[in-house]
């Protein structure tokens, strides 16, 4: 991938961790995802909404109802949302559409998003537009401050900039124009949507240098609007479980995420733990748990190469639930996203730093991942080579099974760094700014 060096990027100086706002401005969150629907742009969506409420600034969100047409719902990530944090819910109507008449629904919906969409999701424009524009006239002014992997959230943000010249601040953690899967007519649409977006927003975030740079070689004249900050993670609200039995129990490793076909699939970790098992017997000495979307599609896999008693593969669970597992584990696993060169930061990623255990990340040598992995002192192994991945597993039953099993004093220090309330100070300053 070409480096973009002509101009830096923006990287806000760092202020006192939840320094409060002079005075209290509107910040109008626009997210497609958010509780209850269920996945990680809905956790983060509402973990930054909770911070920003926490450094005073005033915070309503504008997002769909309870109906969606592609993720799950899990009504328990609404129990921790304050009464001061106004939710406005319209309906998207691919997900209404579905619900009311789900035959015509379903072929015109395949229809529109096998051909001629971007993202099925586009339909939430007919309502999310014209209900924040009402809001932004009711309320007064405020910060626009809109948030993909749906990039219907941003396209929604910039037709709200068009109509109140508000500053916007669009958030970006996935690339769009050049999806594979794409139809030149689909990723015509995006690109004059991603064109657009691009220009007429007051700052692009972006979670990575390598996703920046991937993005603005499309948009090379938006690259001083860009800053750069990454995900970041709650504090726990007790101390992580401690490990126990290391060296007297299998070693229970954990893949907490989705999986998904050509893009992120786990073929090669399953030919490594094949050499593994081959060279020594794994069976009662590491069982592996993959739990998330399209685990189960590859059940057979399993099966085929002798992988059943090792591995084990399960539907979505609750995200509290997800985060028992993770608790409860002992080594944390993550998967990169393949072809791309390395640009993703997995939300899951970020998520598993605070339980402070051993990870293991299969990825492209000097991708995002890799560099935070060395950067916080955790394991790291390529993800294309299964005989990488297959020492680096050796290494660390050698360790769980002579008892020895802790993070360096310098993964504890350096996680830290990714705490959402030091994380969000670059985004805390960047809307003092703006308003």
């Amino acid at each position: 991938m070409r480096h973009m060096d002509s101009k830096p990027f923006h990287m806000s100086p760092q202020i006192s961790p939840m320094k409060k706002t002079s005075q209290k401005s509107r910040v109008f969150l626009v997210s497609h995802n958010f509780p209850p629907t269920m996945g990680p742009e809905s956790s983060l969506v509402k973990l930054n909404a909770l911070d920003l409420l926490r450094r005073g600034w005033l915070v309503s969100v504008m997002t769909t109802t309870m109906e969606h047409m592609h993720q799950g719902i899990d009504h328990m990530m609404l129990d921790s949302l304050p009464a001061n944090l106004e939710i406005l819910r319209t309906p998207s109507y691919d997900a209404l559409l579905r619900k009311r008449w789900p035959r015509i629904a379903s072929m015109v919906l395949t229809v529109l998003h096998r051909w001629i969409l971007p993202e099925i999701f586009l339909l939430w424009l007919f309502s999310s537009v014209p209900a924040g524009k009402r809001w932004l006239k009711k309320n007064g002014p405020a910060i626009i401050y809109s948030r993909a992997t749906k990039h219907v959230s941003n396209v929604t943000g910039w037709f709200l900039k068009r109509a109140t010249g508000l500053p916007w601040v669009a958030h970006m953690s996935d690339p769009w124009v050049e999806v594979p899967y794409f139809n030149p007519l689909q990723r015509w649409i995006a690109l004059q949507f991603e064109r657009r977006i691009f220009r007429d927003a007051d700052a692009i975030v972006t979670v990575s240098r390598g996703l920046a740079d991937y993005i603005l070689r499309l948009h090379p004249w938006a690259r001083h609007k860009v800053h750069i900050i990454p995900h970041g993670f709650a504090p726990l609200d007790k101390p992580p479980a401690p490990v126990t039995g290391a060296g007297s129990r299998p070693l229970q490793a954990l893949y907490a995420g989705s999986l998904t076909p050509t893009l992120r699939e786990p073929d090669k970790l399953f030919s490594a733990l094949v050499l593994l098992n081959e060279s020594s017997p794994l069976h009662l000495r590491l069982q592996v748990t993959f739990v998330g979307d399209d685990t189960i599609r590859y059940q057979g896999l399993v099966d085929s190469l002798g992988l059943t008693n090792i591995v084990r593969l399960l539907s979505p669970v609750p995200y509290q639930t997800c985060q028992d597992m993770i608790d409860k584990s002992d080594l944390l696993l993550v998967l990169d996203t393949h072809g791309f060169g390395g640009i993703f930061l997995p939300t899951k990623l970020i998520e598993y730093l605070p339980y402070a255990k051993p990870v293991l990340g299969l990825a492209e040598p000097d991708s995002t991942i890799h560099k935070l992995l060395k950067e916080c002192d955790l394991t790291f192994a390529d993800q294309d080579k299964p005989v990488d991945i297959a020492a680096a597993f050796e290494n660390l039953l050698r360790q769980w099974e002579t008892g020895v099993w802790e993070v360096s004093a310098k993964s504890r220090e350096q996680t830290q760094s990714y705490r959402i309330d030091r994380v969000n100070d670059r985004l805390d300053e960047l809307l003092l700014r703006l308003a």
